[in-house]
C-alpha cells in the first residue's frame, strides 16, 4: 500500500518535508548538487527521503516556439550525487498526460519523435565540448558527444553506461537518473563545478524548454543543446571518484557466406566462419582515455542507403563503425563531406583491421587525439610485409576565451605506397553566431604527382535573424589525402550567402512560425584560372508551429566540362559548355505523427536535356513495438537521345520488444545495379552495454538472357547471402 499512496502524493510538485532543511535554492544560471550516503533506487518512483530535501531547478524557458516565454508545463529537475554517481530526478508535469507521446524502445533509436529531456555536462567549463544524455518518456536511451558547439547525427555514436528509468502518471512523467562518474573525463581537483544544461521536450507542442535561458541564436532548438558556452554551472561536487577505470569488451562471431561470383553459374557451397576479438577501453588518467581493438569486426554495422551517382563528381557515405564513430568530431579537419583530411571510411573497407589503438582526451586547455590501426588480408599478417599502417594525431587548444587552433597529421604506410599529410586549423568565434574559420592541409605521397595542397578561409557573421557568409577555398589538381575524402579535385571556389529568417505572427496564416528566405552564389575555377562552374541559388521556406515545413528553391548553373562524363552505359554528356535551371517543391510532415511523410518533386534543364525528379517518403508509427517506413525516388533524364530513368526504392521496420530487444530491417532497389538488397538486424542488449547481434543479409540481381520476364524464378537469382551471430560482453573492473 505504501508505493500507491506515495505515488498519489508525488502527483503534484515536490515539496520540502517537515523536519528536513531545505537546500540553497537555484538560480537562474546556477544549481548545487546535494550528496547522499545512500544512493536513489532508480525506479523513476521520485518517493526517497532524498529528493524532498534537494532543492529544483523550476526556471525553465522555452527556446521554441515562443522563444523567451515560460514553459506551458512546469517541469522540475533535482540533482544530487555520492562518490560515484551523478543523481538526477525529473517531474515533467502535464494538464493533458494522455497526450504524452511515448514510443520509441530502440536504443539510440528516434527519442525525437517523442516526448524527452536531455542533460547536457560540460565537464571541463570550457563553453565547447560537453556530453549529451538523451531520455524519452519511456526511459529509452540515446547519448552524444559535443565537440566545438557542434552537433550532428554523427555525434550521437558515443554510448554511455547509465541508468534511467521513468513512470508515467495522471500528471505527467517522473525520471531518474544515475551517470556513472568513471563514463565521465574532467580535472583534478576535490571540489570540480560542470557547465550544466537541461532540456524537456513536449512533443506535440513542438515546444523545447531549457534551463538556462538559451535562444534561437545557433538558428534551430536542436542547435541551442549544443551552446555550450551559454551552459548553466553545477557545483558541489566534493570528493567524487576519478574517472580512471578499465573497460574489456571481448566478442566472438560466427557465421555463414554463400555468393555467386558468376551470376551465370550456379550458387556456391556455404562457407563456415568463426572468429574472437578484444575492444579494451582505459582511463589512464581523469582526462585520457586509452582505446584497443584486436581482431575488430564490425559484423552488427547497419547497410548503406542506396545512392546513384548522376553527377561527375565522387559520393559521400557516412561512417557507421562504432570504433570511428566514438569521439569522432575531435578528428575532424578540413571542409566537411567536401575536403576532410581525414575520413575514418578509407580505413578497414578493402582489407581486414588487424588491431588498432586510439589515445583521446585532455591535457589543460588542449584537446588530443591519437588513432593507428593496421590493417591487411589477415591476422598473419599484423605487422607483416603485406599490413598497412594507418595513422593519425590530432591537437586543438583553446587559446582565447572563444578561440581555438590546431593542426593534424596522418599517414597511410602501406606495401605499395606512402602517404602523409599535415595540416592546421584556427576558429574565433564572437557574436550570438559569428565565426571566422580557417585550415590548410599539405598532402606529400610517394607518387610526386599526388603531393599537392588544399585550404579554406571562412568568415559568418550572424544573429539568430539575419546572417551573412563568404568563403574561398582551394584544392589542388591532384589534392589526394589517403586517409581523407576529396569530392572535387582542381578548385578554387568563391562562395557567398545570405539568409533572413524572422519568427512571424501572421493572422492569415497562423499555422507559419518562422520564414526563412536564403540566397547563395558560387564561382568554381581549376587551378589554371579557367572558369568551370557558377551557381546562383534561391530558396524560401516556412517552418510551422508543428514541426512541418514546405521550401521552394530555384537553381540557375552552369557546367564547362573539358572531358565527358557518362552517366549510365550509353549515355554521356559531351564537352562543351552548359547553362540550365533547375526549381524544386519540398514538404515534409511532423515524424512524431503516427502517420508522416515528406514529398519533393522538381525538374528543369540538365546538361543540354531536360530532367525531373520526385521524391516520396512515408511513415506509419504502428505502436512502440512496430513502425514501418518507405520511400522512392525517381528521376527522369532527356538529353536528346530519348529518355532513361532511375529509381530507388526502399522499405524499412523496426520492431522493438523491449527497451533491450529490438530488430531493424531494410530492403533497397535500385534499377542500375538492379540488385534487391536486404539487411536484418537483430539486438538483444543482455547486460549494459553488451549485446547479442544476429545479422541476415541477402542481396539479389536481375539479369537479362532472355527469360521470360514475368517469371521472377528465371530472372532474378541470389548474389549472395550472409547470416551471422555476434556476442560481446562488457566487463567493468
Amino acid at each position: 500500500m505504501l508505493r500507491p499512496l506515495l505515488a498519489l502524493a508525488l502527483a503534484a510538485p515536490l515539496a520540502a518535508q517537515p523536519g528536513t532543511a531545505p537546500t540553497v535554492p537555484p538560480s537562474d544560471r546556477e544549481v548545487a548538487a546535494v550528496f547522499t550516503d545512500e544512493a536513489p533506487r532508480i525506479d523513476g518512483h521520485l518517493d526517497e527521503p532524498l529528493w524532498h530535501r534537494v532543492e529544483p531547478v523550476r526556471t525553465f524557458t522555452q527556446v521554441w516556439p515562443d522563444t523567451g516565454a515560460p514553459a506551458t508545463e512546469a517541469t522540475e529537475v533535482r540533482v544530487a550525487y555520492d562518490r560515484d554517481h551523478l543523481y538526477f530526478a525529473f517531474r515533467n508535469l502535464d494538464r493533458e498526460p494522455d497526450l504524452i507521446r511515448a514510443q520509441n524502445l530502440e536504443r539510440g533509436g528516434r527519442n525525437d519523435r517523442d516526448d524527452h529531456v536531455y542533460i547536457g555536462l560540460d565537464t571541463y567549463r570550457d563553453g565547447r565540448n560537453a556530453y549529451l544524455f538523451e531520455m524519452n518518456a519511456l526511459g529509452t536511451q540515446d547519448d552524444a558527444t559535443v565537440t566545438d558547439e557542434g552537433l550532428t547525427i554523427d555525434s550521437f555514436s558515443w554510448d554511455a553506461v547509465y541508468r534511467s528509468e521513468t513512470v508515467i502518471d495522471a500528471a505527467g512523467w517522473s525520471m531518474e537518473v544515475a551517470i556513472p562518474f568513471r563514463q565521465l573525463r574532467f580535472p583534478e581537483g576535490d571540489d570540480v563545478s560542470f557547465g550544466l544544461m537541461l532540456s524537456r521536450m513536449i512533443n506535440r507542442k513542438n515546444e523545447r524548454v531549457m534551463w538556462p535561458e538559451i535562444g534561437l541564436e545557433r538558428g534551430s532548438s536542436f542547435a541551442a543543446l549544443a551552446t555550450v558556452s551559454q551552459y548553466g554551472v553545477l557545483t558541489g561536487l566534493r570528493g567524487i571518484a576519478r574517472g580512471r577505470n578499465l573497460e574489456v569488451k571481448p566478442y566472438g562471431i560466427s557465421g555463414a557466406q554463400q555468393s555467386r561470383p558468376d551470376l551465370g553459374a550456379p550458387t556456391g557451397g556455404a562457407e563456415l566462419t568463426a572468429d574472437a576479438g578484444v575492444d579494451v577501453k582505459y582511463g589512464i588518467t581523469s582526462a585520457l582515455t586509452l582505446d584497443l581493438t584486436v581482431n575488430t569486426d564490425f559484423a552488427q554495422v547497419e547497410a548503406d542507403n542506396v545512392q546513384i551517382n548522376l553527377s561527375r563528381f565522387g559520393l559521400f557515405f557516412p561512417e557507421k563503425r562504432e570504433f570511428f564513430l566514438e569521439r569522432s568530431g575531435l578528428f575532424e579537419h578540413g571542409a566537411p563531406r567536401q575536403a576532410q583530411t581525414f575520413f575514418s571510411r578509407r580505413i578497414g573497407l578493402d582489407e581486414d583491421i588487424l588491431a588498432g589503438a586510439r589515445l583521446t582526451g585532455q591535457l589543460g586547455p588542449v584537446s588530443v587525439g591519437a588513432l593507428t590501426i593496421e590493417t591487411g588480408p589477415g591476422m598473419g599478417d599484423l605487422l607483416g610485409s603485406r599490413s598497412t599502417t594507418n595513422t593519425v594525431v590530432r591537437a586543438r587548444a583553446d587559446v582565447l576565451p572563444r578561440a581555438t587552433v590546431g593542426g593534424i597529421a596522418t599517414t597511410l604506410d602501406g606495401p605499395d605506397r606512402t602517404n602523409r599529410a599535415a595540416g592546421v586549423d584556427g576558429q574565433i568565434r564572437f557574436g550570438a553566431n559569428s565565426v571566422v574559420d580557417a585550415w590548410a592541409t599539405q598532402v606529400w605521397d610517394s607518387d610526386p604527382e599526388l603531393t599537392s595542397a588544399a585550404g579554406q578561409v571562412l568568415g559568418r557573421l550572424a544573429t539568430d535573424a539575419l546572417g551573412v557568409e563568404g568563403s574561398f577555398t582551394s584544392i589542388g589538381a591532384t589534392y589526394a589525402p589517403a586517409l581523407g575524402f576529396v569530392r572535387r579535385p582542381d578548385q578554387r571556389r568563391l562562395a557567398a550567402s545570405a539568409f533572413y529568417r524572422p519568427l512571424v505572427r501572421w493572422s492569415a496564416a497562423p499555422f507559419v512560425r518562422r520564414l526563412i528566405v536564403e540566397t547563395a552564389g558560387t564561382t568554381v575555377s581549376g587551378q589554371d584560372g579557367d572558369l568551370q562552374t557558377t551557381e546562383l541559388a534561391a530558396g524560401v521556406s516556412a517552418d510551422l508551429y508543428r514541426r512541418d515545413r514546405v521550401s521552394l528553391g530555384v537553381v540557375r548553373q552552369f557546367e564547362r566540362l573539358d572531358a565527358p562524363f557518362a552517366l549510365r552505359e550509353g549515355e554521356t554528356v559531351a564537352p562543351g559548355d552548359y547553362t540550365f535551371v533547375q526549381a524544386e517543391l519540398s514538404g515534409e510532415t511532423d515524424s512524431s505523427r503516427p502517420v508522416f511523410g515528406s514529398a519533393s518533386v522538381g525538374g528543369g534543364g540538365f546538361f543540354g536535356g531536360d530532367r525531373a525528379d520526385v521524391g516520396v517518403e512515408v511513415g506509419w508509427r504502428q505502436s512502440r513495438h512496430l513502425v514501418l517506413e518507405g520511400g522512392l525516388d525517381h528521376t527522369v533524364i532527356d538529353l536528346g537521345n530519348g529518355p532513361f530513368a532511375t529509381t530507388v526504392g526502399s522499405v524499412s521496420a523496426l520492431t522493438a520488444f523491449s527497451r533491450t530487444l529490438f530488430g531493424r530491417t531494410l530492403v533497397q532497389y535500385d534499377n542500375v545495379s538492379r540488385r534487391l538488397q536486404a539487411n536484418v538486424r537483430l539486438d538483444w542488449i543482455h547486460s549494459p552495454g553488451s549485446d547479442l547481434f544476429v545479422v541476415f543479409n541477402t542481396a539479389y540481381s536481375r539479369i537479362d538472357d532472355g527469360a521470360d520476364p514475368f517469371d521472377p524464378r528465371r530472372t532474378v537469382v541470389l548474389r549472395d547471402r550472409v547470416a551471422v551471430v555476434k556476442l560481446t560482453y562488457l566487463v567493468l573492473i
